[in-house]
């Protein structure tokens, strides 16, 4: 019935709302419509106003409209007409499941955003005459009488539903669903491209959005993942064989760009967790193509920022005291940052107080907002990944995902308060003895015999921090302007040499080497955004200068302390001292076999797994005050002597079958803290690659274990390796002390 209604009104204007009307009811009818081009108009009309039960339920409401002229066509005209149709459809509509849903749905999307035309007619029922309306009133009537016919026949077919009924309307709730997630995520779209943070409170309101958008940056992504190596392993020359200008001209350079620029704005635009994940991955050049790293490496400081009246409105609504507040202590600022990240951007000032020049930090707005949702759901995620035990596993070895989330969330939400920022920098000059101006001052850490530690300030700076200008959204710092760790080329342009660049990879490790094992407490975000290269106009040696202190993390006694010892059982090649020091971490389980993690220390050392290199001599008399810890040559002749004899006569385990990793791996658990040091490595050693390509840790910062140990303590431990047989575990003293205690006697004590 309703077919012939719609062809009636087709013939009475064939626009383009009719059509799709007409071909969206034939895709969900439960019978043939060609009969309503042949079935006489006075049998429609009689039939007007009656309930109707035939075909798809929802636009059973289209027969209730008044038809308010007959049907005129000549049969030539029907007969054309009803040929189209059968070509199109056949000579019955058939059910066609999702196709029909989809169909049956898009008519309801369109008319809300649509006005009713005249094509379709306006009236509730041939019975009812029409009032008259003002012009402004005629569009709101016609919806109202539209909603209220589709609504009556709704409910009608919801009275007695059918198997068809419940599929309509899954289908139509669908494709609702999915029509308006791509409405939003066109206009999204569009909000992007003026600023690409625009959606990361709206994708901390909606999360089903952000997993909707991540997934599609994956899809787009696959091609640029795959094809660039596809085309380098078919290729006739291989990327090694080709020179860096004609590399840049292949299609495999391009796809890899393109998808690494796609990549970075991806993660950009997720939001600000997305975006600290970025600045780790650009640290890890062995896990990603050169230009992937490039593209990334810009989220660690030119994240999208507010400047002019937007950066006036963030700075009066963060600064204490608010405009006055401002105005008062400060001028001369700078409404166009410095440099942006995930959390804030940074502004020049001037100090009305003293006339210095000073940086100041201002916070994003709505963070802790975000934050607190999409911490909820990560936390939600990390207790599902621990309920799956294996399944939550790196490398094997046990940990605990919530509790490491909750020592992440409790130093992601320290990041967002600037007064915790501002008592981590202030704590971090202090322990490495630095002033404002970078000038040295008495350190307030002490090495591992208990006297105070060298000031770094020769080598290392960091910015003074203002703690009483500072809020939680508004941090004031000494300006430093630096040059950015990875940036070779302006390196190159300020006289940087490779041997400087050497050096400064090793003050790196050198300052995390005290961090770790004599500070106890270290930033746990050293990628290249947060690290700077000062340089000087006179003979000195350039500095490594440590910005940006929001994450932070301390260590207690035992953990430093075993830090310290597996990195000198690692300089030695001593598989037992290796076992002993992870005993005192605390990495390993109560149940660990510690025999077979000794053979599988013990195999790693014999295999060259972890060998440590001698240190690099410098021609360059500049970097000598920065060696005092190495004053005399044959404290370094020592410490080559040292590695060169390791790992001998200490093989008291057979590893000749070799030792399962994966069992071996479940002898240890994961403790929050140790976390936070990988991270630290890891990003640390994406800088000190960028500075000497041959950079590994634990041979950079070997040299300087005299200065965290005390010189006497190291030397003394020395001589306890040299004679085991007297101080070692099964030496003469060892026994002595065990046949003391057989006998019950007790050893004397210093009162």
């Amino acid at each position: 019935f309703y077919f012939k209604t719609i062809s009636i009104t087709m013939q009475r204007s064939l626009n383009t709302y009719s059509m799709m009307m007409l071909l969206l009811l034939a895709c969900s009818a439960k019978s043939g419509f060609v009969e309503a081009f042949t079935t006489p108009t006075s049998s429609i009309q009689q039939s007007a106003g009656k309930r109707v039960t035939h075909g798809a339920p929802i636009f059973a409401s289209v027969a209730s409209y008044q038809l308010d002229e007959d049907f005129s066509n000549n049969g030539n005209n029907i007969n054309s007409r009803r040929i189209q149709i059968q070509r199109l459809f056949g000579k019955k509509g058939a059910k066609t499941s999702t196709s029909r849903a989809i169909c049956t749905a898009l008519p309801f999307l369109l008319l809300k955003r649509l006005s009713i035309g005249s094509s379709v007619a306006w009236a509730a029922s041939t019975a009812t005459s029409v009032p008259t309306f003002k012009k402004k009133e005629i569009l709101s009537y016609r919806a109202w009488c539209f909603l209220k016919a589709t609504g009556q026949n709704i409910l009608t077919s919801l009275r007695h539903p059918t198997k068809d009924t419940f599929k309509v309307i899954a289908y139509t709730l669908v494709s609702i669903y999915l029509l308006t997630n791509i409405v939003e995520g066109m206009a999204a779209s569009k909000r992007q491209k003026l600023d690409a943070t625009s959606e990361w409170g709206r994708y901390a309101d909606k999360p089903a959005a952000r997993g909707q958008a991540l997934s599609l940056l994956m899809m787009q992504l696959t091609p640029y993942a795959i094809l660039p190596s596809l085309l380098d392993k078919f290729s006739k020359k291989k990327k090694d064989d080709l020179s860096e200008t004609e590399y840049k001209s292949t299609r495999a350079h391009k796809l890899r760009r393109r998808g690494g620029e796609m990549f970075a704005d991806g993660l950009l635009k997720l939001g600000p967790l997305y975006v600290k994940i970025g600045q780790i991955l650009s640290c890890r050049e062995n896990l990603f193509p050169d230009e992937w790293i490039t593209a990334m490496e810009r989220l660690q400081d030119r994240v999208p920022a507010k400047s002019g009246k937007e950066a006036w409105d963030l700075l009066y609504d963060a600064a204490p005291g608010g405009k006055a507040g401002f105005h008062k202590q400060f001028s001369d600022f700078d409404d166009v940052p410095l440099a942006a990240a995930s959390l804030g951007q940074v502004h020049r000032a001037t100090l009305r107080s003293s006339g210095e020049r000073v940086a100041i930090k201002l916070q994003r707005s709505r963070l802790r907002d975000i934050y607190d949702k999409d911490l909820a759901l990560m936390k939600k995620i990390a207790k599902i990944v621990d309920k799956f035990g294996k399944a939550g596993q790196v490398g094997g070895i046990e940990q605990s995902w919530v509790s490491i989330f909750n020592d992440a969330e409790s130093i992601l939400y320290r990041e967002i308060d600037y007064r915790d920022e501002a008592d981590n920098a202030i704590r971090f000059a202090n322990d490495f003895g630095i002033g404002l101006g970078g000038v040295e001052i008495e350190s307030t850490a002490k090495g591992v015999d208990g006297n105070a530690l060298p000031s770094a300030a020769e080598w290392l700076r960091t910015p003074y921090t203002y703690g009483d200008l500072s809020s939680e959204k508004f941090l004031v710092m000494e300006y430093v302007p630096s040059i950015k760790a990875n940036n070779n080329e302006a390196l190159d342009k300020a006289g940087v040499t490779l041997e400087d660049r050497e050096f400064l990879a090793e003050c790196l490790a050198h300052a995390y080497l005290r961090q770790f094992c004599a500070h106890k407490f270290f930033s746990t975000d050293p990628h290249a955004g947060n690290l700077g290269i000062e340089v000087f106009e006179d003979e000195r040696a350039p500095r490594v200068v440590f910005y940006d202190f929001g994450q932070a993390c301390s260590l207690a006694d035992d953990q430093a302390g075993g830090i310290l010892e597996i990195i000198e059982s690692i300089v030695d090649s001593d598989a037992k001292k290796s076992v002993s020091a992870f005993s005192r971490m605390g990495v390993l389980k109560d149940s660990a076999d510690l025999e077979m993690v000794q053979a599988k220390c013990q195999q790693n050392y014999d295999e060259g797994k972890l060998k440590v290199k001698k240190r690099k001599s410098r021609k360059s008399s500049r970097y000598s005050t920065k060696e005092k810890v190495l004053a005399k040559e044959s404290e370094k002749a020592e410490l080559d002597a040292r590695i060169d004899s390791a790992g001998q006569a200490k093989n008291t385990t057979d590893t000749s079958e070799g030792v399962n990793d994966l069992e071996v791996m479940a002898s240890f658990t994961l403790q929050s803290e140790y976390a936070f040091v990988a991270r630290a490595l890891s990003q640390m050693d994406g800088v000190g690659k960028s500075l000497d390509p041959e950079f590994d840790f634990i041979s950079a910062a070997a040299p300087y274990l005299v200065e965290v140990k005390g010189t006497g303590k190291y030397l003394t431990d020395e001589i306890k390796k040299k004679f085991t047989f007297v101080y070692g575990e099964d030496g003469i003293l060892a026994k002595e002390l065990q046949l003391f205690k057989s006998l019950g006697l007790k050893l004397p004590t210093k009162e």
